[in-house]
This record gives structure tokens, C-alpha cells and sequence, in this order.
């Protein structure tokens, strides 16, 4: 899917993050937040692609939010073959040597400390998890991957996952009254393939919830007749070995050789018992760029201004993306729904709850005259138990998408810094 830029580019690519985050962040009202490495991570082989230790910024929380606790997981893609995960292991994305010893994370969205902003999360302690290892914290090679004399990879998600919890859990977090995982695009898929074994963590009187922004991939035909989201997922959990990761019960469920598919979100869904909240575009422009109409299937660039601007799309563009639509929504009706929440929009779209514009601001989206703040916060807090799945209907009826910027406007940080690109 992915392929990474070169050393070259990559020191002002870096350079960019904190003008980058500023587009969306109030800087001077920002969460300052060291890096934590942890300690003894190469010993345990716990490593980013690069062998390097992984890590996580902690904004602590005050108030009524002390022994609460929310983990982020930062988006970012996959590297579906050794040869992109070997181009990525020297990015942003594949080493946490590149990332600054003290960061900004933004002060916006659901991670505001601002309670007008939000009121539900926003004295809670705050982890930050540095997304360095290509696989949504999901690889288990065991072996290292000698790509060269000079490079050698790991590809070591499930440890960096287990050595990042064990070190919340002994900082604070094992004593947590509130927990929620929460993360944005390949964050939100860790979100989802991982918020059974989060909740696991915790005693029985812990409220342990998940959250997945934008992170509900769909195995789609794309405009060319390919599969280029089948090819995406099954190259990452098959170079990673992902599949020890995943939910037995729906491993078991296919032959050994399909075991992968539970790698995509649509098919683990049934089998997730923590209450999960579901945060999508059904018209996620990413998806619609990357998978549906990728340049790969798309060699005239008849797809271009659709994909950078639904509003510029054909009648005939539109119809493809109202099938997408309409098997996003039938594959969001599986599995118990007694435990979800949902806030399924037809606007264009990806990554929102970072985002105090469309989180509960001036650019905000509405469902049934709600925001994107208030159904996660009745959800998690069990406030409206009535209308907890809002799904939108079909593009263009809902009026609040109008006036929002396009894809072409806005992205996340990752994609800002151009750190992956379109093969």
C-alpha cells in the first residue's frame, strides 16, 4: 500500500510535525508531554522496525480524572512487504529515534482539557502511543528480517503492545476506575483487534470501554476490478504474522490458511465482547483514495477530482460510493450491538475525534441533532441507552456535511507530514 520517503526528505518531513499539528492545535494551549521509552524492551525484543525501544508520551491527568485513564493510538498505515518495511524502519513510523523527547500532543477534541470543549474526558490521564512498528501492534515474527549487511528489521507489534501496557499498568493504570483505548485510522483497527485483550487488563469493577476513529477497513473491490484491500491486509498479516494476535474464536471459525481475514475489522466485529465504539465516514476519503480508487486501478485519473472532492464526483462515481456505503453499514450490523455505540456519517471524512471542529465545534457533523461529543459521552457513561447506534443516511441528505472542508483540506497528521504515499 505504502511506500516511505527517503532519507532525504525525511529530516523535513519531521520538521514539519509541530507546524503540522498546529493547522489543529492551539500550540500555546497545548499538552507539553515527555517521551517515555521503555526500559528493557530490547532485551525482550519489544522493538520498533528499526530495533529501537518503543515508547509513548503521558499528559497525567487532575481533578475528578486522576484514576482515570485514556490510551491513544496513533494512525499511520502498514508496511505490507518486507521492502516497505524496510523503507519505513527509518521514518517517523518506524523508529522512535525521530521522535522528539518532548512533544505537543494536541490539546483539541476528545483530548482537550478544555471541560466546554470536552466534558466527559478531559482531566483524565493521557497516553500517547508512538505507532512504530507497521501492523497496529499486531506483528509476532520471531526472527528478525536481515534485509541487507547493513539492515536489519523487526517486526514485533504484539510485544511492543505488551510492553507498552505493562508499563502503564505499573505507572498507574492496573488501578484505573475509567479506561478507554481510543485510536485514529490503523490506531482505530488496533482499537478494535485489541480491545478484548485491553479490557482483559483490568479487575471486573474497572468501566473498560474501546473506541476505533475511522478505523473500520473494508475488504471492497476497487474501480479497476482488483482487490486492492484484500492484497493491503493480507500482505501486512502475513508479513507480520499477525495471525497468533488474533481472536481465536474467529480464527477458528476458517481454514488455517484464511486465518488472516480475521485482520480485517468487518470480520473480528462479531467477535468483540468490550463495549466498542464506532466512529466512520461511511464516504472515508481515505478508503476512497486508497483502496477504492487507488491510482493503481485508476491509470487515467478519472477518479482524481472524485477522490479529492465528493462533491465533484459523476452520478457514476457516486453510485460505486454508495455500495461502499451500503456494505459499510451492513457490515457495522454484525456482531452485539447490546455493547456499541455509533456515529456513522455519510460526509466526507477520516479521523474526527481529535478534532474539536467536527468533535463539538463550529464544523461539527450531526446525527439526529447530535455531535460527535455527546454520543461518545452518553455512550461510554451510559446516559442515553436509546440512541446509541446513529447512522446516517445516504450522501448528500445530511445538510451539516455542507461547507466542511474536503479531503483535499484535511487529513491526519501523519498523512500531513507525507510520511506514506500511493504505490
Amino acid at each position: 500500500m505504502s511506500r516511505f520517503l527517503h532519507h532525504g526528505r525525511l529530516r523535513a518531513s519531521c520538521s514539519l510535525l509541530f507546524l503540522l499539528l498546529a493547522v489543529r492545535v492551539d500550540v500555546a494551549k497545548s499538552q507539553a508531554s515527555g517521551l517515555r521509552l521503555i526500559s528493557g524492551a530490547e532485551e525482550r525484543g519489544a522493538v520498533c522496525i528499526d530495533g529501537s525501544a518503543p515508547g509513548y508520551y503521558i499528559s497525567p491527568g487532575f481533578g475528578g480524572g486522576v484514576n482515570n485513564w485514556m490510551v491513544y493510538v496513533e494512525g499511520g498505515g502498514w508496511c505490507k512487504s518486507i521492502r516497505e518495511c524496510a523503507n519505513r524502519a527509518n521514518t517517523y513510523l518506524g523508529s522512535t529515534n525521530l521522535s522528539p523527547t518532548r512533544e505537543i500532543l494536541p490539546n483539541s477534541g476528545i483530548l482537550s482539557r478544555n471541560a466546554g470543549v470536552n466534558p466527559d474526558f478531559y482531566n483524565w490521564n493521557v497516553a500517547w502511543l508512538r505507532y512504530c512498528d507497521g501492523s497496529s501492534f499486531l506483528g509476532d515474527r520471531e526472527e528478525p528480517v536481515v534485509v541487507s549487511k547493513d539492515v536489519t528489521i523487526y517486526l514485533r507489534g504484539q510485544r511492543v503492545w505488551d510492553a507498552i501496557m505493562e508499563d502503564l499498568m505499573g505507572i498507574g493504570m492496573a488501578t484505573a476506575e475509567k479506561a478507554l483505548l481510543i485510536g485514529c485510522s490503523a490506531g482505530g483497527l488496533t482499537a478494535i483487534l485489541h480491545c478484548d485483550s485491553f479490557k482483559a487488563l483490568f479487575p471486573g469493577n474497572s468501566v473498560v470501554k474501546c473506541m476505533a476513529d475511522a478505523g473500520f477497513f473494508l475488504d471492497t473491490p476497487d474501480v479497476g476490478g482488483g482487490v486492492t484491500s484484500l492484497d493491503l491486509f493480507r500482505g501486512v498479516a502475513i508479513t507480520h504474522n499477525v495471525m497468533p494476535a488474533l481472536d481465536k474464536s474467529c480464527t477458528f471459525s476458517r481454514e488455517p490458511s484464511l486465518a488472516w481475514e480475521c485482520f480485517f475489522a468487518q470480520n473480528a466485529l462479531p467477535y468483540v465482547q468490550t463495549p466498542l465504539y464506532i466512529l466512520q465516514s461511511d464516504m472515508d476519503y481515505w478508503q476512497i483514495g486508497n483502496l477504492i480508487a487507488p491510482k493503481s486501478a485508476d491509470p487515467a485519473g478519472t477518479w482524481t477530482r472524485c477522490t479529492k472532492d465528493i462533491g465533484s464526483c459523476s452520478s457514476e462515481q457516486l453510485g460505486v460510493l454508495q455500495d461502499f456505503r451500503l456494505s459499510m453499514v451492513r457490515a457495522l450490523e454484525a456482531g452485539n450491538s447490546a455493547v456499541r455505540g455509533e456515529f456513522v456519517i455519510s460526509c466526507s471524512a477520516h479521523c474526527m475525534a481529535t478534532d474539536t471542529a467536527r468533535w463539538n465545534g463550529h464544523q461539527t457533523f450531526l446525527i439526529n441533532d447530535k455531535t460527535i461529543a455527546q454520543s461518545v459521552g452518553d455512550w461510554y457513561n451510559a446516559r442515553d441507552v436509546k440512541d446509541l447506534e446513529l447512522v446516517d443516511g445516504p450522501y448528500p441528505s445530511n445538510p451539516t456535511c455542507a461547507g466542511r472542508p474536503t479531503n483535499s483540506e484535511e487529513t491526519d497528521f501523519a498523512e500531513h507530514l507525507n510520511l506514506v504515499t500511493q504505490d
